[in-house]
This record gives C-alpha cells, sequence and structure tokens, in this order.
C-alpha cells in the first residue's frame, strides 16, 4: 500500500517535521501551541486526533465544490515522500502569506468594504487563486518547461555574527557551530549547483568571515568560473582573509551605517571602529577597480544625517559606490520616515550630488515606506516589480533553498537530501512566482528595498 501522508496522525506528521528539524530558524512556538490546541479539541470531541485528510477537509472549506474536489483529488494521493521534500514547506509558506495577508490594512478598490474587512476579501480571493493554480500545476507536473538555471546564488556559510547589530541581532546568541555550512554541503554544491552559475555571493544572517576554517570554504568556491561578492562587516581582525579575497577579485559589500565611531559602534554593538577602519582602508587600497568594494549604508532613524560622512569615507578610502539600504521593519514601526520624510529627501537630494562630485556611485532607494522619492536622484527598487525569484536562490546554512537576497522567509525546499533542481523547478518556487507581482504579494516583499 502506497504510504499515503493524509492517512496519517496528525499528531505524529507533527512529531516527524519536530524530529527532522525542518523549521529550526524560525520560532514556532505559538503557531505548534495553536494546532495542539486544535488536535486536543478534535480529541475532546471524537476521541482520537485527526488524520491529516480530516486537516484538510476542514482547511479547504471554503472553497467552491469544484474547485474543493480537484484539490482533495491531487493531495489524497500524494505519499509521505512528497510531504517531506515539498508538502512540509508548502503548507508552511501557505500559512506564512495568509497570516501576512491578515494583518496587512491596505484597500483593494477592487473589493466591496460594506460587508467584511478588505482583507477577509483579500484572503479568500488569495485562497481561491491558490489552489487553482495548485491545481494547475500539479496537473502539468509531466509535461512542465523547466526554468533557465539561476544566474547568481547567495551562499550563507554561517548563521553566527561576530557583532550584535541593533537592526539584527543574531550575535547576540553567541556562537554556534551547528550554524555553519557543512563542507560537505559546499563540495556537493560546488560540484552540482555553483559551478553552474555566474556570480556567487557570500551573504546572509552571518559574518562568513568568522568561520575558523574560514580559507578552505573560500578555497573551494575560489576555484569556481562565477564571480565572487561578498557582503560584510569588515571587522575581523585578521589580514589573510581580506589578502585572499582580493587575490580572487573579490566584490566587497561592506556594511558601514556611519562614519561616527561611537555611532557606529552603537549600531554594530561589539565591533571596535579601528578595526574596521583599518580593514577598509587595505581593501580600499588594494582592490583593482574602486567599484569593486561598496558600501551599504542601512538607514534607520538613529543614522539618517550620517550619509555625507559616509560618502566622505568612500572617498577617503578609495571605495567606488554606496548602496542605500532602509531597516526591514513592522510597517507598523514606519512613522519615523513618515515624520522626518521631507528632511530625508532633502539629504538624500543633497548626499546624491555630494557623491556625483566625488565620483561616488550612489544608489538611493525609490520610495520610503508609503513615500516616492525623487526618480531623478533614486535607482528603482524591486518593490513594484521583482525579477529575482527568477534569476537568483539564497542557500541557508542548513541547505533550505529560499527566494532572494533580501532574506525572504519563504522555503522552497531543501536541497541536503533532494535534487537542487526539482526544487528550484518545483511546486513551491512556481507558486512563489505566480504570485509575487500580483495584488497578492507576499507579506515580507512589501516594501522590499532592493535596488536594481
Amino acid at each position: 500500500m502506497e504510504d499515503r501522508y493524509v492517512l496519517k496522525e496528525a499528531n505524529y506528521v507533527k512529531s516527524d517535521i519536530l524530529k527532522l528539524n525542518s523549521f529550526a530558524r524560525y520560532d514556532l512556538s505559538e503557531e505548534w501551541r495553536m494546532f495542539d490546541i486544535y488536535l486536543d479539541n478534535f480529541k475532546n470531541r471524537i476521541g482520537r486526533f485527526p488524520f491529516i485528510y480530516e486537516v484538510l477537509e476542514r482547511s479547504l472549506a471554503q472553497l467552491n465544490s469544484t474547485l474543493q474536489e480537484q484539490t482533495k483529488e491531487i493531495l489524497f494521493k500524494k505519499n509521505y515522500k512528497w510531504f517531506i521534500n515539498t508538502g512540509q514547506y508548502f503548507f508552511y509558506n501557505l500559512y506564512q502569506w495568509v497570516q501576512g495577508l491578515k494583518s496587512s490594512n491596505s484597500y483593494n478598490k477592487d473589493q466591496p468594504i460594506n460587508k467584511k474587512h478588505n482583507s477577509e476579501y483579500k484572503i479568500e480571493g488569495f485562497m481561491e487563486n491558490w489552489w487553482k493554480k495548485f491545481c494547475e500545476f500539479e496537473n502539468q507536473a509531466n509535461d512542465e518547461e523547466t526554468i533557465q538555471f539561476p544566474e547568481k546564488i547567495l551562499l550563507e556559510l554561517t548563521n553566527n555574527c561576530n557583532l550584535n547589530c541593533i537592526m539584527c541581532g543574531v550575535g547576540k546568541y553567541g556562537y554556534n557551530p551547528s550554524k555553519n555550512l557543512s563542507l560537505d554541503l559546499l563540495r556537493d554544491l560546488c560540484k552540482n549547483v555553483l559551478s553552474k552559475v555566474k556570480l556567487i555571493r557570500l551573504n546572509g544572517l552571518g559574518e562568513s568571515s568568522i568561520i575558523p576554517n574560514f580559507l578552505g570554504y573560500l578555497e573551494l568556491i575560489g576555484n569556481l568560473p562565477a564571480k565572487l561578492e561578498i557582503v560584510t562587516n569588515l571587522t575581523v581582525r585578521k589580514s589573510i582573509i581580506w589578502e585572499k579575497l582580493i587575490e580572487k577579485q573579490t566584490n566587497f559589500l561592506i556594511s558601514c551605517d556611519s562614519s561616527n565611531p561611537l555611532k557606529f559602534e552603537q549600531i554594530r554593538k561589539g565591533s571596535i571602529f579601528s578595526n574596521f577602519e583599518d580593514n577598509l582602508k587595505y581593501v580600499g587600497n588594494n582592490v583593482s577597480n574602486p567599484l569593486q568594494a561598496q558600501i551599504i549604508f542601512t538607514l534607520m532613524e538613529q543614522n539618517m544625517e550620517d550619509l555625507l560622512g559616509v560618502i566622505d569615507m568612500a572617498v577617503n578610502y578609495g571605495l567606488g559606490g554606496i548602496i542605500v539600504n532602509v531597516v526591514k521593519l513592522d510597517h507598523k514601526s514606519y512613522s519615523w520616515i513618515d515624520n522626518n520624510f521631507d528632511k530625508i529627501q532633502n539629504l538624500f537630494r543633497k548626499s546624491y550630488e555630494y557623491a556625483k562630485e566625488r565620483g561616488i556611485n550612489l544608489k538611493l532607494p525609490d520610495h520610503l515606506g508609503n513615500n516616492l522619492i525623487d526618480p531623478d536622484i533614486s535607482t528603482i527598487s524591486s518593490n513594484f516589480y521583482c525579477e529575482n525569484p527568477w534569476e537568483e536562490v539564497y542557500i541557508r546554512y542548513n541547505g533550505d533553498l529560499t527566494v532572494c537576497n533580501m532574506l525572504n522567509p519563504y522555503i522552497y525546499g531543501n536541497c541536503i537530501n533532494y535534487s537542487f533542481e526539482k526544487i528550484w523547478n518545483g511546486l513551491n518556487a512556481k507558486m512563489f512566482r505566480n504570485f509575487i507581482n500580483t495584488k497578492y504579494r507576499q507579506y515580507y516583499c512589501q516594501e522590499c528595498y532592493y535596488l536594481v
């Protein structure tokens, strides 16, 4: 008999997911608490825990009867292998997407507002379209076109950091070697995946250069034909690392949020500004082209007047450009932007001219929250249209394939025990690509500051 996942009890499936540690990177304690309440209530009523097909029956009840039957016909035939490789991520992604829509208060002019909140209409419309697409993709599964291999791969070598920055905080948890990408996985990726791309960026929620055997990782990656980039806080005092990266003609994207030593250290807790400055000088003096070394300046309330000083720093140390990012916040936390928008836009105009006069390539975002920046001085972002899901993928330290370099938590699948190509062309990736540039855009992609 085929090992159908829908015939398993929901509590056993939950236990298997926890054993697999599939979502260890996320705090799902509240989600599991709500699921346990549902299981207990079901058991109190019926005298047993529900099977997965019963959970799905309840979850799909809002669909029209025809779509409901089509969806169940496909799902109820799926085996447990499908669930482990694809299904668990599919349902996680769907749940997170819906939760994001629930918290969205954006007005949709195409829906009436006299009977229900707009978010309810949006969720109903999304669910109907989501499951229609699911059925369409699954019915075409044996005759599907493949998406061109990604040009760029973002590689997270570690989820550890030597700093505890106020806008990130990864470093506050201390160093955990289990949160490093294994050399075995890297070797496999080099052979089957990384050898096929044009650009590899060492990027992620962590600082690559702190791994004890970083040079061993670099030797594997550096032998590939792809161009190499690194996003780094540039604070590690180990000159051999920066020397080897320069030898390999690496592009440097250097995190720096202030030229003021005190403010720099307040934002990037645990840093020593003089160490950063020494490394910056070394990189600037040794890159073959100024644009090989650029600064990423993360705009926030604490440093919105510091951009001019960072431009001076770029000039003084021979760097070619500055990319202005904006700290990722809950939408309700953008009041500092609204309250200071005119001031910030004037600072942007002044900074743009100041950088231009000094030969610095300054990239400013085209919006701040819901406020648009003058197009004459700004760079187009992915906030209104995004092509990244067709061009790049982000591989987390544990093998998860996620969407993009903006650290979107949507999971395509995990490449440790499943084919990269199958995940890249698989259900979760296709679902994301289908909805990313629609009115149902995923919550994390709202207010995107990735500059094209």
